[in-house]
């Protein structure tokens, strides 16, 4: 009998080593951005340290999130990948999929259980300077107004304006936003670029019709621009 046991856990040993994966032969950060699942289970299995950072300060689910890795993504987040945990410039795994126009790998994100605020986001993608039209049409899909003002007073086209973000006031503008919209200092969005002597951005906005002065709104209830981008995708 004990050479029956023993045959037995020989045999159930050698079965447990069939059936596991081999270790990994990539380091798992190059294995997320090169896209090989393969690899990435090996290391999940293997019980890799999810929450290790490279010299850039960013950890496997940031870098999945730079390269739209939805399946590993997944795999990361469901081996218990901090959702919260922020990269080098401080974004979290969500906010660098929004930064880098991944809403299908933002979306996942979400339903994972990473929280979003989305008018707080789409006050922080603008100070960033971000313009990509699907993860602003996103944003506002989920509640944000692009005509809302910001704590400093500022809505996102005087921000962009104000920062000399061409390509974001563009797009804002053709979202349908309140191109006369005033910040909490009476500004309006042509005021702030003349004041900047930004020749470019003052072109655009009279090209669109944009005045120094108007009628400044009597309340901040959402306007046209929320539901304007969101069907201009």
């Amino acid at each position: 009998m004990p050479r029956l046991v023993t045959l037995l856990s020989i045999c159930l040993v050698a079965l447990l080593a069939c059936s596991a994966p081999q270790e990994p032969t990539v380091n798992l950060f190059r294995a997320v951005e090169l896209g090989d699942l393969d690899q990435v289970e090996r290391h999940l299995y293997w019980d890799t340290d999810l929450e290790e950072t490279d010299a850039a300060g960013d950890r496997p689910l940031h870098i999945a999130a730079q390269q739209g890795r939805i399946a590993i993504a997944r795999a990361l987040v469901r081996h218990g990948a901090d959702l919260s945990a922020r990269d080098g410039d401080g974004h979290t795994p969500l906010e660098v999929a929004l930064i880098r126009g991944r809403t299908q790998l933002a979306e996942m994100l979400i339903d994972e259980g990473a929280p979003l605020a989305a008018q707080d986001m789409l006050f922080r993608l603008v100070r960033e300077g971000v313009s990509d039209r699907d993860s602003l049409a996103f944003l506002v899909e989920r509640g944000a107004d692009l005509d809302a003002r910001d704590a400093d007073g500022l809505a996102p086209i005087h921000r962009a304006v104000a920062d000399g973000r061409l390509e974001l006031t563009t797009r804002l503008i053709r979202a349908g936003i309140d191109i006369n919209r005033h910040d909490e200092a009476g500004r309006t969005p042509l005021a702030i670029a003349l004041t900047n002597g930004d020749r470019d951005i003052i072109a655009l906005l009279r090209q669109f019709g944009a005045q120094t002065t108007g009628q400044p709104p009597l309340t901040d209830q959402p306007t046209e621009a929320t539901t304007e981008i969101a069907n201009d995708r």
